[in-house]
């Protein structure tokens, strides 16, 4: 037993309380079953931190060079550490960092019940000889690089990791770039190090409401995420990066897999989310808004298995919104693309081992939705509605090279009318349950794309028992008369 990444799943604080000042000492934290549930936690800000997000041992524990404190043995064998009057206000299942004078390695250790005093700690380190050191016992880290840096998922015995930000930071300098390279989860035991945003009393936040990490327009991604496994991103907006510069941008030279965004978001940089090669595998995207300045919305060049689930994807740009350079699948399923200018194609699938999956989304104002270029990709696309920007031209699938699987049970229609462009469903002629008819959205203006049109709310693939299903990404029961809106992601909350 040691280390609290070897002990128990930890949940880690960045900023905290008060001016969220935080401490880059900082136990950071404490165990998962202390805090409790992420969206309902058992406790308080206050039981972990002190008013600023500082350590609640007293100051006098720690004096910078590993002398404040003795360390003798426990009744149970274990390391007490003594300090007259510094452990007042600390708990059992807090985290204490501990510097070592000697004998015992540095790092973070759990607190435990036995014998905890005004004066004494005991922490799960097994006792060999006395020496002295110096402690702090919980806090809140200061920036989120010191809490990436400081905690490990992948430690002996492996423990999950929670990050819990309310601090947003913005960039002074390209060396703020934020790296997510160390310490991270472990699939075999389903082991992840997340990084959640949360609100000032340390509640996960909701869908739509994120933490703000501005990198400020400084020649630098803003998370640069390499080498590592099981990361999971929630609640975190990344924005403004400098000119070919990425909000999330997803590289590695050996196998790295597992990579989860949240109810993330990204703009105003080169490309929301870059998956750079074939060692990146397995990426995850569920909710939130991503968007480009200069290029993609999402790009990957040669990633594997990728996912995105009840996104929104915008842009105005020329190029697509999306690049489906990938090897094994790419999954779209309830998104909505959307353009506002540059109105070329949605998704395209243009590498000889992609499978592009599109399902029940909804494409508006783009020509070309769907391209394929590639001799050997693959579609399916089933219950989507496309809304061309140009009814002459556009495409509901523009295949120069490639092959499609399954095409049907979809709708189709254009900003000024019927579809009418030749080969638009990829030379295939219309499938022969898709409809060219105006889904009859609610309110486009608003990003309310419910449809009201009986033909798309019941026109959609039967399921295996053939009952009706519907076309699109909003999916409600025949709510005809109703006049509630969606959403509108460009207006939704963000924590600065």
């Amino acid at each position: 037993m040691g280390l609290i990444w070897s002990t128990d799943d930890s949940v880690i604080f960045v900023g905290g309380r008060g001016t969220k000042a935080g401490d880059e000492n900082a136990g950071g934290g404490c165990t998962a079953s202390f805090w409790g549930d992420l969206k309902n936690p058992s406790k308080s800000l206050s039981d972990v931190m002190g008013t600023n997000g500082e350590p609640v041992s007293a100051a006098i524990a720690w004096g910078g060079v590993a002398n404040s404190c003795n360390v003798s043995q426990s009744t149970a064998g274990k390391l007490l550490i003594t300090k007259a009057g510094a452990f007042t206000n600390v708990s059992a299942g807090l985290i204490a960092n501990v510097n070592f004078a000697g004998v015992y390695s540095d790092g973070r250790y759990r607190v435990n019940s036995a014998q905890l005093t005004d004066d004494t700690i005991e922490i799960e380190l097994t006792y060999s000889s006395g020496t002295t050191c110096d402690v702090k016992v919980g806090g809140a880290f200061d920036k989120l690089q010191t809490a990436l840096d400081n905690t490990t998922a992948d430690q002996v015995a492996y423990h999950n990791v929670n990050i819990l930000t309310n601090k947003a930071e913005t960039f002074s300098g390209a060396g703020d770039r934020i790296d997510v390279d160390v310490g991270g989860g472990y699939g075999y035991s389903g082991i992840w190090k997340r990084i959640i945003g949360v609100d000032d009393n340390g509640v996960e936040l909701a869908a739509g409401s994120y933490i703000t990490f501005d990198g400020n327009g400084q020649d630098c991604h803003v998370f640069y995420i390499n080498n590592i496994n099981n990361i999971e991103f929630r609640h975190i907006y990344a924005k403004d990066a400098g000119t070919n510069c990425n909000g999330f941008s997803v590289e590695a030279t050996v196998a790295s897999k597992g990579f989860s965004f949240i109810y993330c978001s990204s703009s105003g940089c080169k490309h929301g989310i870059y998956a750079g090669n074939y060692n990146a595998y397995m990426i995850y995207i569920e909710g939130g808004y991503y968007s480009s300045s200069e290029s993609w919305a999402v790009y990957t060049y040669q990633a594997r298995y990728v996912t995105a689930k009840e996104v929104e994807f915008f842009g105005a740009t020329t190029t697509p919104l999306i690049n489906a350079y990938c090897s094994g699948h790419f999954v779209l399923d309830g998104c909505i693309l959307r353009k506002t200018a540059g109105y070329s194609a949605g998704i395209i699938g243009n590498y000889p081992t992609a499978l592009v999956l599109v399902k029940n989304c909804v494409f508006y104002n783009i020509d070309n939705c769907i391209e394929l270029n590639d001799n050997d990709a693959k579609l399916i696309q089933y219950n989507n509605i496309f809304v061309l920007h140009t009814a002459e031209t556009g495409k509901i699938i523009k295949r120069t090279k490639g092959s499609i699987v399954y095409s049907d049970y979809s709708c189709a229609w254009a900003i000024d009318g019927a579809p009418s462009a030749s080969d638009r469903w990829g030379g295939t002629g219309l499938p022969e349950h898709a409809i060219e008819q105006n889904p009859q959205f609610v309110g486009v203006d608003n990003d309310d794309v419910r449809p009201r049109n009986k033909n798309v709310l019941r026109g959609g693939r039967p399921d295996i028992a053939d009952n009706a299903t519907q076309m699109g990404a909003v999916l409600q029961e025949y709510q005809f008369v109703r006049r509630a809106k969606s959403a509108n992601l460009s207006r939704l909350q963000i924590i600065r």
